[in-house]
């Protein structure tokens, strides 16, 4: 009798506590896989998201640019449509610098976003020099832009008289 008690505990194998352990081990591992799995799915949809709304804000800024030829055009804002965004409106404030016919132009977008992008709604600010020789004759600008007309005719006549 004790040569098959021997025989029996000492064969092969694996005892039921140890195939548990394993299965154990096995399952959290899958789960945190799978929930690591959720967690790049999303971040990579926010990412995509996040690019496509930033697409459309800069084809909205392009567009706003292309159409105002005239400084009218520009002061009275507007909107425009978007791919994922919907319709955004747009307002701009327009400074000449200290340059003849270089405006700085301050966009200020607004979008209602998209829920079924996660996109929230939001305002983008962006501002861009533009030179356009046909705004300078603006009522609003042309005091100043005759008097930049005028500082640079002095200096031009400084350096010929230096020459």
């Amino acid at each position: 009798m004790k040569s098959f008690r021997r025989h029996f505990f000492s064969r092969t194998g694996f005892m039921l506590i140890e195939v548990l352990i394993a299965l154990a081990l096995f399952g959290l591992s899958a789960v945190f896989l799978v929930d690591g799995a959720f967690v790049a799915t999303r971040a990579i949809r926010v990412m995509k998201d996040t690019r496509e709304m930033e697409q459309d804000l800069l084809w909205a800024r392009q567009q706003i640019l292309e159409d105002c030829s005239t400084y009218d055009d520009i002061e009275k804002g507007g909107e425009v449509p978007t791919l994922s965004l919907g319709e955004v409106s747009w307002e701009a404030e327009v400074d000449m610098v200290g340059v003849v016919d270089l405006f700085l132009v301050t966009l200020n977008i607004s979008y209602d976003g998209d829920p079924d992008l996660g996109i929230e709604e939001g305002e983008w600010e962006t501002r861009t020099f533009l030179y356009r020789p046909n705004w300078g004759n603006h009522r609003d600008f042309s005091d100043t832009r005759k008097l930049l007309f005028d500082e640079n005719e002095e200096i031009i006549e400084g350096f010929m008289r230096e020459e």
